[in-house]
């Protein structure tokens, strides 16, 4: 959703309020940026040959509740049980 307006009488205000908003979207893109780069970080430390499966399975459940914070900080989504969903991958 685009939300355009006219600038032509831009009060104080208004360019308060654009500036904290814009901020704020900068600070979620950051946010969520990192997270997907940590999240792929540990799928090839989880996918690594020389790790056992207990390891493999502690990478598991990271992203799992990574991918978990992500939805519920994010993107605004309603929270489910990360601890038994399945992570693709």
């Amino acid at each position: 959703m685009e939300v355009t307006q006219n600038m032509d009488c831009a009060l104080p205000t208004k360019l308060a309020i654009l500036k904290r908003e814009s901020r704020r979207m900068r600070k979620q893109s950051v946010k969520r940026e990192y997270i997907n780069m940590r999240v792929a970080q540990l799928k090839i430390e989880r996918d690594n040959p020389y790790n056992d499966a207990i390891d493999s399975e502690w990478y598991n459940r990271i992203i799992q509740e990574l991918e978990w914070a992500k939805q519920v900080l994010l993107e605004d989504v309603q929270p489910t049980n990360c601890f038994m969903e399945k992570v693709d991958g």
